[in-house]
């Protein structure tokens, strides 16, 4: 046991997220020795959570690493150790990253190069028993090198006004291409792809057609993790195209003026980039927050998609 006195000095709140508003995760710009914590969710529910990070190190992103990840549970005066697991690291593929510029919500500029292309994350399930913080402890080895323990702190919440796994997807009315002369008008990728922008959510509902919906803004992203989550997605579209319905949806109408296209507010988003998965009668069936892989989308889907035994229908 620890106090919470030693307890809030060794889990000092430095939990980093990606926000739409003015600000950035200060690892952004990370250039020391030390091990810097790349939280790609910062929704976290009492329940069990995807709990999804990079590692940034003099500047560089850490792959492959062997890390431990302990969980703390702050009770009053003492911390109490509530779970140990392995966390894997798991690889981006078949994505081309190429160098690029992208601009955050407070109108700087961030390149990202070689060094800090993301190929992959670690990605892991926690169980939060009861809202509050939350003590959070990294061990982190690389070819048999133990370096520093990271220790940082998260807040869980009781609940959350993003639409949960289980519940109903909101019934938008999404701006498809045919609205628009021109696709880069609801799409900053760098080459838009009109087949992520057919399909009005409320529509696909009513057809009770599947649907994987990814919210993201792929020119203003807010951190060097947001990673290429819209190119991930459009490479599960000649295995899935055909029987479910893709849609990109751009967050900001207008960057400038921080206006938000109105289907972002109607999902109640405050991070970016997120992707849900919904099934033919407009119920989220799994959500992801933050950088995804294609593996993790994949086996949703093919989840999704499994036939439903008569006995249980």
């Amino acid at each position: 046991m620890r106090t919470l006195k030693r307890a809030c000095a060794v889990f000092g709140l430095i939990c980093l997220t990606v926000v739409f508003r003015p600000s950035r995760a200060t690892a952004d710009t990370a250039t020391g020795d030390e091990i810097q914590p790349l939280i790609t969710t910062a929704e976290l529910i009492v329940g069990t959570n995807r709990f999804a990070f990079g590692l940034l190190k003099a500047g560089k992103l850490i792959e492959r690493a062997d890390v431990k990840l302990r969980l703390y549970s702050l009770h009053g005066s003492e911390a109490k150790l509530a779970a140990e697991v392995q966390v894997p690291y798991q690889t981006i593929n078949k994505v081309k990253q190429e160098r690029a510029d992208h601009r955050h919500a407070d109108g700087t500029v961030h390149v990202h190069g070689d060094d800090s292309l993301v190929r992959g994350i670690y990605v892991t399930q926690l169980g939060f028993a009861h809202a509050g913080d939350w003590g959070v402890e990294l061990q982190v080895s690389q070819t048999n090198d133990a370096l520093e323990p990271v220790r940082f702190a998260v807040t869980v919440k009781d609940s959350s006004p993003t639409p949960a796994v289980g519940s109903a997807a909101p019934r938008s009315r999404n701006i498809i291409a045919r609205d628009v002369k021109n696709l880069r008008e609801i799409d900053t990728s760098p080459k838009p792809d009109a087949r992520l922008h057919q399909v009005r959510i409320a529509d696909a509902i009513a057809q009770r057609k599947p649907q994987l919906i990814v919210f993201a803004t792929p020119q203003f992203c807010t951190s060097r993790m947001c990673g290429p989550v819209v190119d991930i997605v459009r490479t599960l579209l000649p295995a899935f195209g055909k029987r479910v319905a893709f849609t990109h949806q751009e967050i900001w109408r207008d960057f400038g003026e921080k206006k938000m296209f109105s289907t972002v507010e109607e999902w109640r988003l405050d991070t970016e980039p997120w992707v849900f998965v919904v099934d033919g009668g407009g119920i989220i069936r799994a959500r992801f927050e933050g950088l995804v892989t294609a593996h993790e989308l994949e086996s949703s889907l093919q989840q999704l998609l499994m036939p439903v035994p008569s006995g249980r229908r």
